[in-house]
């Protein structure tokens, strides 16, 4: 009887400990991986005067969710460029400046976000990253632009739809 008593104790036991490890790997993949503060980010609605942004489209909005998606999308095309930057670095003279100048960061950079609805109905965004706003609060409600800077200033679309970025553009340095 003491035999069943321990059996069924020790039953109980790892049942209610399956269910602690299940509702935190629950919790984990339900929690948001948008970590983003609302002050480093904005997301504005697109206007015609951008033409040179995208062409034929309507304004969107953008998700939680998506606002994951692109997140995860912006960090492989950093990895992507710095990765394929760094093998031309390796026979580079100038090694430092180069890196300085053309080798991306995200951690830090404010950011803002044109959600648009394509001609092929497909969702899209284009993302526009700055390291400095100059202590201008206006970029929260207009476009940040901003001549040269390097890599200090850049820019990229992503399609939602396809997971795909695009039209990655690194500032240049008067």
């Amino acid at each position: 009887m003491k035999r069943i008593i321990f059996i069924f104790l020790i039953l109980i036991l790892s049942c209610n400990g399956n269910k602690k490890t299940d509702k935190t790997a629950n919790e984990q993949n339900t929690q948001s991986e948008f970590k983003l503060a609302k002050s480093d980010y904005t997301v504005l609605t697109y206007q015609p005067k951008w033409y040179w942004m995208f062409e034929n489209v309507e304004p969107a909005e953008l998700s939680e969710s998506e606002l994951i998606d692109i997140e995860k999308i912006l960090r492989i095309a950093i990895k992507e460029n710095n990765d394929s930057r760094k093998i031309a670095l390796k026979n580079n003279p100038n090694k430092e400046l180069f890196e300085s100048r053309y080798l991306l960061k995200i951690d830090g950079f404010k950011r803002q976000y044109v959600p648009i609805i394509n001609n092929e109905g497909q969702k899209e965004v284009w993302i526009n990253l700055f390291c400095d706003e100059h202590g201008m609060e206006y970029w929260k409600n207009e476009l940040f632009e901003v001549e040269d800077g390097g890599n200090c200033y850049y820019n990229l679309k992503i399609n939602l739809e396809t997971k795909k970025y695009y039209d990655l553009s690194i500032n240049g340095y008067a």
